[in-house]
């Protein structure tokens, strides 16, 4: 039923959508233009990815040859109000911002405000890791290019699914987390440290992180209805609502996120923006209406690859890579033996994409509004084979095949682990004895309840991070959220020691949990 409202929705609300001229920039009619794809071909290309991947809208833009060929809007922006998706309709695009964050760096670099070696510390004096000499060593360099030693997403709970205001819980975080690798020796994905970033944008110009990127990037490239975060989008404007497909129906997705986190993943803006973006870096810091945003050196900087991601790029299949490394906001790849740099984003209802491929001069942004992340590379790599001639690893079917088999797989594995635990290991202590509070060092308090019966999972301060705990084996309880577009159930086990709880450990048991939902770094402890 959902499927054919939004094949209805398509034809009632998508024709009118496409315009010459959107956002500030002009669109050349790619029909008249010799490109291997038609613009009839991309629609249908794109309305079948808003119905095979249940997405109630997606915004594209390209760019070949210097001229944007393609920047449009299909489906709709709220479901509730039937509202379309246009070229100027602004999507939050997350981590794609972490560019936009290392280019501010550098534009500070230029004034002779900081500079790229400069230890964090000397600027955010708070700034600690584990280890005292890793915390004197650590540069900015190092704070953008993921090889500070610690684990993949470490501290991300204090901002999903609810954001914190507090940066000293960033801080502690960082600074007591345990490191799993040595300094600068592998790729773990961080966005904290960019949370960071944005603290010395603020602490060296003196402005806030979504002013600098205002005033510095968004409106010198003539777009300034983009913005450096969400709380600076006007009430009442061309903004895609956030949404989840459950497998059954939507959820809109709370769009709050704080300026605290701007620099990792806050910037808001539109397909027309985000393509400007794309040829700004296409031109060595020229933007298209031929303003300098920054000089050529600058741009070297940026796509100098710094850190070997040695696990590829696990969430965009269709980059079949040799070698992959990290630059300043910035992937390096090669798709098929082609050089291809860009980046992904996500956040709770939100997946966007760029991409740029230098040989074929070609630009691609994606931006969606459903949490799921498999438009995006299925819409890409027919792109990139119709512009480039080089046939796809894995085809638009084989995307569909993977999504249906990603939601399936998933509640089968946690079926088979429930069918194999060992139900009549009980646990070791009355209901009573796991009730209370307990404290981690760098999220804060969690409640463990007892309401009538049923165990329930609290964060004292996170409002949606609870859920009721259905017991697994021994010690062991499942935590499934109230909040079901989560997807990230956890197993909860309480650590015994002579008849009392000395702490509790967390790991995530949903296999679609995202990295960010980082339970596995918390450690425990009863507050008595």
């Amino acid at each position: 039923m959902m499927r054919l409202w939004v094949l209805c929705m398509l034809f009632a609300g998508l024709l009118s959508s496409f315009s010459v001229r959107a956002d500030s920039v002009e669109v050349d009619d790619m029909d008249k233009l010799s490109v291997p794809i038609s613009a009839a071909e991309i629609d249908a290309l794109v309305e079948r990815a808003l119905v095979e991947f249940n997405v109630p809208g997606i915004a594209l833009g390209i760019i070949k040859d210097g001229r944007i060929i393609h920047n449009k809007g299909y489906g709709v922006r709220n479901l509730e109000t039937g509202a379309p998706v246009t070229a100027d309709t602004l999507f939050q695009i997350a981590s794609n911002s972490k560019s936009m964050t290392a280019t501010a760096l550098g534009l500070l670099v230029a004034d002779g405000k900081i500079d790229w070696n400069d230890p964090v510390s000397k600027h955010l004096p708070k700034f600690r890791l584990e280890d005292e000499w890793v915390t004197r060593n650590f540069t900015i360099l190092d704070m953008l290019t993921h090889r500070s030693g610690l684990p993949l997403g470490a501290g991300d709970l204090l901002f999903f699914p609810d954001p914190t205001d507090d940066i000293d819980r960033v801080y502690r975080a960082l600074a007591t987390i345990p490191a799993v690798s040595s300094f600068r020796s592998k790729y773990d994905y961080d966005n904290q440290l960019y949370t960071l970033a944005g603290q010395i944008i603020e602490s060296v110009s003196g402005m806030t992180y979504a002013e600098f990127i205002e005033t510095r990037i968004l409106t010198p490239m003539g777009h300034p209805q983009c913005k450096g975060t969400w709380a600076n989008v006007p009430k009442g404007a061309n903004w895609a609502t956030p949404y989840t497909w459950t497998g059954s129906q939507y959820v809109e997705n709370d769009p709050k996120t704080t300026t605290l986190s701007a620099s990792a993943g806050g910037v808001n803006c539109t397909t027309g923006g985000v393509l400007s973006w794309l040829q700004t870096q296409m031109n060595k810091g020229k933007a298209p209406n031929g303003t300098t945003i920054y000089s050529a050196d600058l741009q070297k900087e940026l796509w100098t690859p710094r850190t070997i991601i040695t696990s590829g790029l696990k969430d965009e299949p269709s980059l079949r890579i040799s070698t992959t490394m990290y630059a300043l906001g910035w992937r390096i790849a090669e798709y098929q033996g082609k050089q291809t740099i860009g980046h992904t984003g996500g956040l709770n209802g939100m997946k966007t994409l760029m991409s740029i491929m230098p040989e074929y001069n070609l630009g691609i942004v994606i931006l969606t509004n459903q949490a799921s992340g498999f438009a995006r590379p299925a819409i890409l790599s027919t792109l990139q084979e119709a512009f480039t001639g080089i046939k796809a690893p894995q085809t638009f079917d084989d995307f569909v095949r993977d999504s249906q088999q990603n939601s399936s797989g998933a509640e089968e594995e946690m079926a088979a682990a429930w069918a194999s635990r060992n139900s009549a290991l009980k646990p070791s202590l009355q209901a009573d004895a796991y009730t209370g509070l307990y404290r981690d060092e760098w999220y804060g308090d969690i409640q463990i309840e007892d309401q009538a019966g049923t165990m329930r999972f609290r964060s004292t301060w996170g409002p949606r991070l609870k859920g009721d705990m259905r017991h697994f084996e021994g010690d062991t309880w499942i935590v499934v959220w109230d909040d079901r577009t989560m997807k990230a159930d956890a197993k909860l086990t309480f650590v015994i020691k002579d008849g009392l709880v000395t702490g509790i450990r967390m790991l995530p048991f949903d296999p679609r949990t995202d990295f960010s939902f980082d339970f596995q770094h918390l450690n425990l402890r009863p507050v008595r």
